[in-house]
Formats: C-alpha cells, sequence, structure tokens
C-alpha cells in the first residue's frame, strides 16, 4: 500500500501506534499535500511522482502490526531510523540550548527538525573516499548523516576548539573533508559552482565518484543556479542536483516567489533528467536519488531533483513564523518522516517495542552526552584567531 497515491478529495494517512496498539488514522486534505501544480491530485507511477505513503481506511484496519523483530533482521533500517531520530534529537537540544537562559549557542542557526529523510537517504548512496557533498547553510543533518560525531557538531555549535570547524564556523559552517563533506555554505546559491568544480575534478580523474549538491528552494531564483546547472550539463559532469523544497525560502512561500511553482520544471531547460520526489520518505529518496546517482557514475548525465518536504522550525532561530498557520504546520507534521519510517518498519515486523525504546534511549544519551561534553571543551585560543584565513597577494604569486 505504500505506492498508492491520492485520487481522490481526502485520503487517510497511516499514523503512528497508541497504546493499545491501535492505528491511528489522520485525515489529510490532497490539497494539503503540496503537490505541484503541475502533478495535479493524483500522481502518475510512470513519471517522477510526489510519492505519498498514503491508505484508504479501510486498508490501514487490515494491516497487522507485529509485536517482536527479529534482532538479526532489518539491521540496516533500524540504523536509518536511529540516523533519522540522531538528528532530530540534535536539532532539537540546539534550541533548547540556543533559547534556555545562561545561552550557550548563538548567532545565525538554522535547523533541519522535518527533513531528515533527505539526509537519511543519500547516506545510504553516498561512498566516502569517492563522493562530496556540498549544501547551504542548514547543514548539521547532513553532517550527522555523513558520520559527523554529535560531540565535534555540538562543539562546533557551542564555539569550542573541538568542533568540527574548530569552534570558528558555527551553525551554517559544519566541514569533515575527511569525509567528503564540503561544507555548508552562507551564500544563498552561492556554492553551487563550488559543486559543479568537485564533479568536473572526478570526471576528470575517472573516480566514478558523484557531487551531491543541495540547496533550498530560494536558491533556485538566484543566477549561480542558472550558469552551474548550465556548466554542468554542458561537461556532463557526475552532479546531483537536489532541491531540499521545504516550501519556504526563509518567509516566502513557493508560489509566491517562484513564476513556476512545480520547481523540478526549472531544470527543464538544461538537457537533464529531472524529478519531484517526496522528501519525508527515506525509501522514496533512496530510490530515486539513487537512480540519478547510478547516472552520474556511469558518466552519463547530472541530474536534478526536488525533494518536497517541510521544516518544521522557522528559517532560523529569530523566525517568528507569522507567513504561515498553526493548521498548516499541523498538517506538516502529520507526515512526519520519522512517524512514517516508523510505521512502515513496524508493519514489516523490522521493530518492535523494546527496540524502539532503547534506539531513543541511546540516542538520547548520546546527545546529552554531546552537550555536557561541548560545554565543558576549551574555547579556541587567543592565539588561534588569525589562523585558517585566507591571505593572498594580487596579482596572485606562487
Amino acid at each position: 500500500m505504500d505506492s498508492l497515491v491520492a485520487s481522490h478529495a481526502d485520503a487517510f494517512l497511516a499514523g503512528p501506534l497508541n497504546q493499545a496498539g491501535k492505528r491511528l488514522k489522520w485525515t489529510v486534505a490532497a490539497r494539503d499535500l503540496r503537490l505541484p501544480k503541475a502533478l495535479g491530485v493524483r500522481a502518475v507511477h510512470d513519471r517522477w511522482q510526489y510519492g505519498v505513503n498514503m491508505a484508504v481506511a479501510n486498508e490501514v484496519e487490515k494491516r497487522q502490526v507485529v509485536k517482536h523483530a527479529s534482532p538479526d533482521t532489518g539491521a540496516e533500517e533500524r540504523r536509518r531510523l536511529r540516523l533519522m531520530l540522531l538528528i532530530r534529537r540534535f536539532e532539537e537540544r540546539t534550541y533548547q540550548e540556543y533559547t534556555r537562559p545562561g545561552q550557550k549557542i548563538g548567532g545565525f542557526c538554522h535547523l533541519y527538525s522535518g527533513q531528515e529523510a533527505v539526509a537519511t537517504g543519500i547516506s545510504a548512496l553516498y561512498q566516502k573516499g569517492k563522493d562530496y557533498l556540498i549544501t547551504a547553510y542548514r547543514c548539521h543533518g547532513h553532517s550527522l548523516a555523513l558520520g559527523m560525531s554529535p560531540r565535534a557538531a555540538m562543539a562546533e555549535m557551542f564555539g569550542k576548539s573541538t568542533g568540527c570547524s574548530k569552534g570558528k564556523g558555527g551553525s551554517m559552517h559544519f566541514f569533515d573533508a575527511a569525509a567528503g563533506n564540503m561544507g555548508g555554505h552562507g551564500i544563498v546559491g552561492g556554492h553551487l559552482p563550488l559543486g559543479i568544480g568537485f564533479a568536473f575534478a572526478q570526471k576528470y580523474k575517472k573516480t566514478g565518484g558523484v557531487t551531491f549538491c543541495l540547496f533550498g528552494d530560494g536558491a533556485v531564483n538566484q543566477g549561480t543556479h542558472n550558469e552551474a546547472l548550465n556548466m554542468a550539463s554542458l561537461y556532463k559532469v557526475p552532479c546531483v542536483f537536489i532541491v531540499e523544497n521545504n516550501q519556504m525560502a526563509m518567509g516566502t512561500q513557493v508560489e509566491r516567489h517562484s513564476a513556476e511553482t512545480d520547481l523540478a520544471k526549472r531544470a527543464a531547460g538544461y538537457n537533464m533528467p529531472f524529478k519531484d520526489i517526496d522528501g519525508n520518505d527515506v525509501d522514496t529518496v533512496m530510490r530515486e536519488i539513487g537512480m540519478a546517482v547510478e547516472r552520474g557514475r556511469r558518466d552519463e548525465s547530472p541530474s536534478y531533483i526536488v525533494a518536497n518536504t517541510y521544516r518544521f522550525r522557522g528559517h532560523s532561530m529569530s523566525d517568528a513564523m507569522k507567513y504561515r498557520s498553526k493548521e498548516e504546520l499541523e498538517r506538516a507534521r502529520q507526515r512526519d518522516p520519522i512517524s512514517i519510517y516508523e510505521v512502515r518498519l513496524r508493519e514489516k515486523g523490522l521493530l518492535d517495542d523494546e527496540q524502539s525504546r532503547e534506539m531513543h534511549e541511546e540516542v538520547a544519551q548520546i546527545i546529552d552526552e554531546a552537550a555536557r561534553q561541548a560545554d565543558a571543551d576549551p574555547q579556541p585560543a587567543l592565539e588561534e584567531r588569525f589562523n585558517d584565513i585566507l591571505s593572498e597577494t594580487y596579482p596572485l604569486q606562487k
């Protein structure tokens, strides 16, 4: 039933289990799913669809909930669920440390809560030592997904010398070059040309690697978007462009900032495959982006994917979120990527109550320890303030 699509005005979305083990049902209007207008209410199987994990009420009632999962099966699926939980817990702890008295985190801060399926799905396809990833300033989730330790990530949030960028980058500039994580970048769309540069190097050196170049829906209106896509297609570089369309560029909804609201069509003029996908379904993310990755590894062409998702928090910590209603947020939370995946694993017998409890407890302990250690770690030394700064003489002298 996971492949069902919306073909009527309202549909039932499989919700979580209540304490009695019965499935909760959420009614979601098809118009509230934020399908791109070009796709209409009815999704089509033979094209890149905005997939939705939906089921009609009578089918939900038929489903059996498996109480006990074998520890030997579903390990990889549980690892993905744990990763999404880790990202969510990290972001929510970041929010707490930013807003509580005795504030430990300052500066610009952009949380990834609600978009975890995109970073997690990419991590399942990513080959360390071969691939690159570059993204914008909402970069915590991607870094954790590629293996950055929560301690190094939290220490960076606290501005400590043990952070991934030595405490000098903060929320927007997580880097881990050893993992091919080429960092978060603060200028909207400014990193797209860097992404195709990495991809060009991979093609030139014949490494078989691909570059995952991620950006938000607001970046599609930047001039660098046009330039990067055009050059990427001309040179057939192995770059997978991924728009994390969380529906809002800062506080401006897609329909207010893009004349074409089906953002996948923004790539139609660059002679590369493009698709809309459900960015809240980690299995869909893996399948659809996986096909784009294979195209890149075969040295065929770049690809353009719009992962439609939703951010639960504001654009940044100073965002009062007056541009959206509480009802809209509640509708979005009904398609929480973590809940969708957890329900699926339970239905497949890959997750039981005990495993879920242990997973939540482990993740909570890891994040608590990361915050405690970050608080105790030292500040960068004063003499470090001028290190790691690019300084050149022009014209360039070698």
